[in-house]
């Protein structure tokens, strides 16, 4: 398969920053957001690299300095599967106590509303 990406894109570290070094001495006007849309890195990446290779930065620019903490994320918990639940199925508004499939695999069962209180 043909990586249609640009070469640049596809750079490790040590070659991008040598690339960069000669980006610079070009005297082409570079930011933390040119770097990163060459290089196809994030913003934070494209700081940290400006400034590994001794670019001077604005002021303006410090807001990549530090990455912000990762978001948490609510985990799936694969153990925890409701087995009551799992015979129970919407039909339309009603809800259907399955007892088998058809063979074409419609549920079919109690509705809810049909149950009656057993002694």
């Amino acid at each position: 398969m043909v990586n249609v990406r640009p070469r640049r894109h596809r750079m490790r570290k040590p070659v991008r920053l040598d690339s960069a070094r000669q980006w610079v001495r070009s005297g082409s006007r570079i930011t933390v957001g040119t770097y990163a849309r060459r290089y196809g890195v994030d913003r934070y990446t494209a700081y940290d690299e400006l400034n590994a290779i001794g670019f001077p930065l604005p002021a303006s620019a410090q807001k990549w300095a530090q990455r912000p903490p990762p978001v948490p994320r609510k985990r799936r918990r694969t153990d925890e599967v409701n087995d009551a639940e799992m015979d129970w199925v919407w039909v339309g508004d009603r809800r259907m106590f399955v007892v088998d499939y058809t063979p074409g695999g419609a549920p079919f069962g109690c509705y809810e509303d049909d149950f009656t209180e057993f002694p």
